[in-house]
């Protein structure tokens, strides 16, 4: 008896001593979200019988009414251990984020803890994610540890990240499962142009990489991983559809302080691109569907043609959603003949000619149909609206027909325009324009009726050319002149490098015009007009952009003979704002501007972000119109300068600008205070 109970006493010895181990254990965590270097949160938990939390910003205090059961509150806190200054503040920051977002003591917080067992458990957990995160950064040797104190009727857990050296990348390898060898169809294709306005790309016989290249010497996760992801995207650009990652092993040297592994290349097999089957269209041509395919049958596989061929569709508005793959069925049967021909040939490595992939389209139509409107607000002009009705699919193939209707005191138009795509070629559009109204500025006022037409073309990704042949004739009112008739045959090369159309951060637009002009009937006159027009958008940090614009224009052979409405202008919202519309330059006797043959502007613009959708921006416009075919830089310019706010939405900024002029609108003739503000409000940015 008394040894049985010897042995009950030391077993529950054991169990007591356990408990006290079990306690001291140190282990890890993983991590992310944003937070100091030295985070600590406070928490206090209610109980299982009364879930009352008070939050107030400061810290949620437990309330406990069962007399019964001792709650114990908590608060912890993660940090670096000292002498780790080589570490960046940033990526200390993103780590211990990293843990606080995985960590048991904050996602538990408000569950209740009767025994200091159970805060032990969690800290564990979390001392266990610590040692993940920093083995995810690359401190395979790096351990955390913690210390659990007293403080004002809770206890307060400090778990400290110790990091030791940080590994390097040894090597990683890549191997294939498949041969290599690459089918003498890609080695002998030549991809061919179909004329010299077309995107050419030379195709490039596929390489295979035998080592990883990553972006940094050291071993960690994310930038290995990346590394490792991207393996498949140049074998599917160049001829290997079903190019993936089979599998990957890694292994850490502790000695030398270095990370190894090997990547396992399941490349697929080889193919080329075959013919489009369609379905799911209605409404729009078949034809038409299958024109704006960018690729040529047999052409080397390259999942980039796929991107185009979706952009190409997305870009006519007809679709709601549009679903390319190849045909899986098709590889499926191919990959078989693969395989049999390889147990045939006892697993030899063969090279098989590529199959030909026919590509599954599938496509949702949308609307075709749509209403829009905008408004906009000037001092100088008032108040103003704009009408406009479209179809986008007017006769089955695409053909756009747009009508609109400004709504404004000083002008009442109706313009019609049409585009039929895929005119002739792929990147080719037709495109038929036409105005007839009126028009009432301070410097003219005329009846008028326009009619235009030729082609819009994409030469390259960022190319375009348009050339358009325009007809129309003028009654001015009899003070300004006799009615007239011209023809204009205007050309215009844009390049666009901007990251977007509606609000740029970055890149740039050029355009150049030239246009030749013949006015006759009463009034006859000949000028050949030239046009540079440049924006360049520089990111200034992450929420900053400086926006510059310059322009300048002549017209070789003008004179006094031409009439005033096809003159240049400056002034108001679109060039020059903190003057009126059209005011700058010389005006006549009766003080109506008189617009000038050659004109020079700048604009600048800083826009600041506020928050994601408010933005405040400060900016300085200048130019001239000048009366003779070359600007005199030596006129004094027109400057304004003002403040504004923009408002991000869906189809663009919205636009609140205010501006003052800061000289006269011409020198010693239009005189101008500071006090003659002008207000603008639109959509979208000024430039």
């Amino acid at each position: 008896m008394v040894k049985k109970s010897f042995f009950l006493s030391a077993f529950f010895v054991l169990c007591f001593a356990a408990a006290f181990v079990f306690e001291s254990q140190e282990q890890c965590v993983f991590a992310a979200e944003k937070i100091t270097e030295n985070t600590q949160t406070e928490i206090s938990l209610p109980n299982e019988h009364e879930q009352e939390i008070k939050d107030s910003g400061n810290d949620t205090q437990a309330q406990n009414t069962d007399e019964n059961k001792t709650v114990i509150p908590y608060s912890y806190q993660f940090e670096f251990a000292e002498n780790t200054d080589e570490i960046l503040p940033e990526t200390k920051k993103a780590m211990l984020s990293l843990v606080v977002k995985n960590s048991q003591l904050e996602f538990l917080k408000n569950q209740v803890i009767e025994n200091e067992f159970a805060l032990i458990r969690r800290i564990n957990n979390d001392i266990g994610i610590a040692e993940e995160v920093l083995k995810s950064y690359g401190y395979y040797s790096g351990y955390a540890k913690y210390i659990l104190q007293d403080a004002e009727n809770k206890k307060h857990v400090i778990i400290t990240l110790y990091p030791e050296e940080q590994y390097k990348i040894d090597t990683i390898a890549i191997k294939y499962t498949h041969s290599t060898a690459l089918p003498k169809y890609f080695l002998t294709y030549e991809n061919k142009r179909e004329s010299i306005f077309k995107k050419y790309t030379p195709y490039v016989v596929p390489e295979f990489a035998h080592e990883v290249k990553v972006d940094t010497p050291y071993a960690i996760a994310e930038n290995i991983l990346a590394a490792v992801d991207d393996l498949p995207r140049p074998l599917r650009n160049n001829g290997y559809p079903n190019a993936k990652v089979a599998s990957s092993a890694y292994s850490i040297d502790k000695e030398n302080k270095e990370l190894k592994g090997t990547v396992f290349i399941n490349q697929g097999l080889p193919a080329i691109l075959g013919d489009v089957h369609l379905k799911g269209n209605t409404e729009v041509s078949s034809d038409y569907i299958l024109k704006l395919c960018p690729w040529q049958e047999g052409a080397v596989w390259d999942d980039r043609y796929l991107l185009k061929y979706r952009e190409n569709l997305q870009k006519t508005g007809l679709f709601e959603s549009v679903q390319l793959e190849y045909d899986n069925k098709i590889y499926r049967e191919y990959n078989r003949k693969y395989r049999a021909e390889r147990k045939e040939e006892n697993n030899k490595d063969i090279v098989l000619e590529p199959v030909n992939l026919p590509v599954l389209l599938n496509v949702k139509e949308g609307k075709k149909k749509s209403i829009g409107g905008s408004a906009f607000y000037s001092t100088d002009e008032g108040p103003g609206a704009e009408l406009s009705w479209e179809h986008r699919n007017i006769f089955g193939n695409g053909e756009i027909l747009q009508l609109s209707m400004p709504l404004k005191d000083d002008a009442l138009f109706l313009a019609a325009n049409f585009k039929k795509p895929a005119f002739g070629f792929k990147e080719q559009n037709l495109i038929v324009r036409s105005r007839i109204g009126y028009e009432k500025t301070d410097a003219y006022n005329q009846k008028f009726a326009e009619f235009g037409f030729g082609i819009e073309r994409e030469i390259h990704e960022k190319w375009r050319l348009e050339s358009l042949l325009n007809f129309d004739h003028i009654i001015p009112k009899k003070w300004q002149g006799e009615s007239y008739s011209s023809i204009a045959f205007a050309n215009t090369l844009k390049y666009d490098d901007r990251n977007s159309k509606l609000n740029p951060t970055e890149g740039f637009i050029s355009s150049f015009k030239l246009m030749p002009i013949q006015g006759f009937s009463h009034v006859e006159f000949t000028a050949l007009v030239s046009e540079f027009d440049t924006s360049v958008y520089l990111p200034l940090g992450d929420k900053t952009v400086l926006a510059l614009r310059g322009a300048v224009g002549t017209m070789f052979g003008g004179d006094t003979s031409i009439p005033r409405s096809k003159r240049f202008f400056l002034g108001g919202g679109g060039s020059i704002r903190g003057f009126e519309y059209q005011e700058i330059g010389r005006h006549d006797r009766n003080d109506d501007p008189y617009g000038g043959i050659s004109y020079m502007l700048f604009n600048s613009e800083v826009r600041q972000n506020i928050t994601k959708e408010l933005a405040v921006v400060g900016f300085v416009d200048g130019g001239m119109v000048y009366e003779d075919v070359t600007p005199d830089f030596s006129e004094k310019m027109a400057i304004g300068a003002g403040v504004g706010l923009r408002y991000n939405t869906p189809i663009g900024p919205v636009r609140f600008d205010i501006a003052v002029p800061l000289t006269d609108a011409y020198e010693n003739e239009v005189k101008k205070e500071i006090t003659d503000y002008q207000l603008y409000i639109s959509i979208g940015q000024a430039f």
